[in-house]
């Protein structure tokens, strides 16, 4: 069974290597706040997970039911949420929710000490990746670093161009495969405690809120970092 898929922003890690489309919504209120996901998953990247026979959980779920069930009860089991609620809209797609009431402790639980991933301050928040601490994803997410999967992510094809990369997956994969990968979005909203001042690689969409988008080919292959920061007043 997948353990330990994903890490509040980054829950959408999980689901790099099955295509989707996340909005995740945070909260912020100095060092407090809420988290809301609304998840879809292409149906195609389903049949290739399940084709890794040992990825298979045991019983009648599903693999994404079984990966979001788990990781909602490891949220449930920690000292700093509350409200965790995950419900399946229909076939391949779930919201999932949740409060918590310290986001360094939350983060601590899941695996990352010294993270570099997210920074929060009173009037701030940032979020950074690159291929220089890609690998501290990997101490929260096992599933990035095994071995049948690595192959897709960003260390394996540090410097691959995203047509040489989508080929890849054409022979991998199968002709849906680089549709379903180009198809794959993530939409990161931060609402802020006070009024938005300003914002880097993010746009404002409300006196205290900002939206980032990117799509799940730059994850991929983070030949950029991907970042933001919102400042507030």
């Amino acid at each position: 069974m997948v353990k330990k898929l994903t890490l509040l922003l980054t829950i959408s890690i999980l689901f790099i290597l099955s295509s989707c489309t996340v909005t995740q919504s945070l909260t912020l209120q100095n060092g407090r706040g809420s988290s809301t996901s609304d998840i879809k998953i292409e149906p195609f990247f389903i049949d290739v997970l399940e084709d890794f026979g040992e990825f298979m959980p045991e019983g009648d779920l599903g693999i994404m039911d079984s990966a979001l069930l788990g990781f909602s009860e490891e949220l449930s089991g920690s000292t700093t949420t509350d409200g965790v609620a995950l419900i399946k809209k229909e076939e391949n797609h779930y919201d999932l929710s949740f409060s918590y009431s310290d986001l360094s402790k939350l983060i601590k639980d899941f695996g990352a000490d010294n993270q570099t991933l997210i920074r929060e301050t009173a009037n701030s928040f940032s979020f950074y990746v690159d291929i220089n601490n890609f690998e501290e994803l990997t101490a929260v997410v096992p599933f990035l670093k095994d071995p049948n999967f690595e192959v897709y992510g960003p260390l394996y094809n540090q410097g691959t161009s995203e047509e040489d990369y989508l080929d890849m997956i054409y022979y991998l994969l199968g002709e849906e495969g680089p549709d379903a990968i180009k198809n794959g979005e993530v939409t990161i909203k931060i609402i802020t405690p006070r009024n938005i001042t300003s914002t880097r690689g993010a746009v404002k969409s409300g006196a205290r809120e900002a939206t980032f988008k990117f799509p799940i080919i730059d994850f991929l292959l983070l030949n950029e970092p991907i970042t933001f920061t919102v400042n507030w007043g």
